[in-house]
């Protein structure tokens, strides 16, 4: 199993890019997340919003702020509240290494 980010447009939310964690589908696969996010960049995590049927972790650090989220319906997801160029790069360089963490904790 390998572990993935895999970039999506959610047209419903304004063509927000979004990262949706394929083979990553676990309910509480975002405290983990959240957990290596505040190792490896120092962000803040603020307490899990759990919901009916989908929990939210807000990580912030400086400008930085991300909203990750498990949706029983689609899995774990992660974001920029920040949508421009330059955040959804940082975003995405810093997922590869958290895919990275994650890859290496998975036993076959």
């Amino acid at each position: 199993m390998n572990i993935q980010a895999a970039k999506h447009i959610n047209v419903d939310e304004n063509n927000r890019i979004e990262y949706l964690f394929v083979n990553f589908d676990y309910f509480d696969g975002n405290d983990l997340i959240a957990k290596f996010f505040e190792k490896e960049y120092q962000m803040i995590s603020d307490e899990k919003v759990d919901g009916m049927f989908y929990s939210i972790i807000k990580l912030h650090k400086n400008l930085d702020e991300y909203d990750l989220i498990w949706h029983e319906d689609v899995g774990n997801y992660i974001f920029s509240v920040r949508q421009d160029k330059d955040t959804i790069l940082v975003l995405e360089q810093r997922l590869k290494v958290i895919v990275d963490k994650l890859n290496e904790m998975v036993v076959v």
